[in-house]
């Protein structure tokens, strides 16, 4: 049997999805900058996707732009509007995810980090009083926050977020979305985001997709950073790539309870034996997942024992795995960085079986067994 637990790193791709991709790749091969049919029609297909993802997300058309994935639409929103308005004061929280944390660190602007509580709620009364100081100084601040957690899946209060951001005529929300699309509906207008990332391999899409919805009222604030003739992002839209994100978003479906009861069903034994789940457990968690930790286990060995039994699980964020650091998203939780070296995350989908949740914990009492 083969258990896929890491559906926060990358989500397989639906069957639609993929006959979407292949059927535009075959018969729209036309480049859609360009002025004949074979342009046009393909030109007429990104415009399908766009509308299918406004009426998701209830903006327009012209409000969509397309990348490679959310890392890309973070740097191509966040460095162009503090190229455009170098005043600006950028704004995140020290449990970002790690683009945007590097981003932070190389970024020759004024900036600053709030902390987080000891449940991963970004300090309110902290990003309040920044906020206030920019306002008093009368400079643009730029707030950009993960809605939902990419290892310990904790949702972050946007709604009140944005309302303490938006009291202040030149401030701006920019949020990353990717975790948190494929479990709830977003509405821009209802959360009052001026920007917001997603990647699509996160929502049963195909690598190398991505999407940036940027408020009308806010792009001429920003300075492309990719030049090229197509304006805010540079080269050759991919229409295939772009059709088949549009169906993604098509056939996104949120049942976020059935998704509950499973992960809870692995999310007690493992609580049972030994586990401590970092983070509070309850509706501001994503339905899928479990950031946990078993004291005196490594982390990075544990997925290696659990993959040799053909159950693939993360030890947090896929893109610093390459890193022996602990994760700075479990130090900012109080951990300790040998605690944090511990931290392991299970992350399961719609797809995910009884029998395999089933597997997993007699694999995962056995291992643990082993370990100690």
């Amino acid at each position: 049997m083969e258990v896929y637990l890491d559906n926060a790193a990358s989500t397989k791709v639906d069957k639609r999805v993929l006959a979407k991709f292949n059927n535009i790749a075959e018969t729209l091969y036309g480049n859609p900058s360009s002025e004949h049919m074979a342009g046009i029609l393909a030109r007429e297909e990104i415009e399908k996707a766009k509308n299918i993802i406004g009426k998701k997300i209830n903006c327009k058309s012209e409000e969509v732009f397309f990348t490679n994935g959310a890392t890309m639409s973070n740097n191509v929103l966040i460095q162009g509007m503090l190229r455009n308005q170098p005043e600006t004061v950028f704004i995140t929280s020290v449990v970002e995810h790690n683009d945007i944390i590097r981003l932070y660190d190389w970024l020759p602007y004024a900036k600053q980090l709030i902390n987080v509580n000891k449940n991963g709620i970004i300090d309110i009364s902290e990003l309040s009083r920044h906020i206030s100081k920019c306002s008093r100084l009368n400079i643009p601040c730029l707030v950009s926050i993960q809605m939902a957690n990419s290892e310990t899946g904790i949702i972050q209060p946007i709604k009140l977020i944005s309302k303490i951001v938006h009291e202040y005529n030149k401030g701006y929300l920019h949020v990353d979305a990717t975790q948190f699309i494929p479990y709830y509906p977003i509405d821009v207008q209802d959360f009052r985001i001026d920007a917001m990332s997603m990647s699509g391999q996160k929502i049963n899409g195909l690598k190398g997709t991505g999407l940036l919805y940027i408020r009308n009222s806010i792009q001429n604030k920003i300075t492309p950073i990719i030049f090229g003739e197509q304006g805010l992002i540079g080269g050759t839209p991919s229409t295939p790539l772009i059709a088949s994100l549009g169906e993604a978003f098509n056939i996104i479906e949120y049942n976020s309870s059935t998704l509950e009861n499973k992960r809870d069903s692995l999310l007690y034994f493992i609580r049972d034996i030994g586990g401590k789940v970092i983070g509070k457990i309850g509706k501001n968690r994503l339905p899928n997942n479990i950031f946990c930790r078993f004291p005196g286990i490594k982390g990075l060995d544990l997925v290696n024992l659990l993959n040799d039994v053909n159950i693939y699980i993360g030890t947090g964020s896929a893109c610093s795995t390459d890193s022996d650091e602990p994760s700075h998203v479990a130090l900012a939780y109080g951990l300790s960085s040998e605690e944090a070296l511990e931290c392991v995350r299970f992350t399961i989908c719609e797809e995910t079986t009884e029998q395999e949740i089933e597997y997993t914990k007699r694999m995962l009492k056995s291992i643990i067994s082993l370990l100690k």
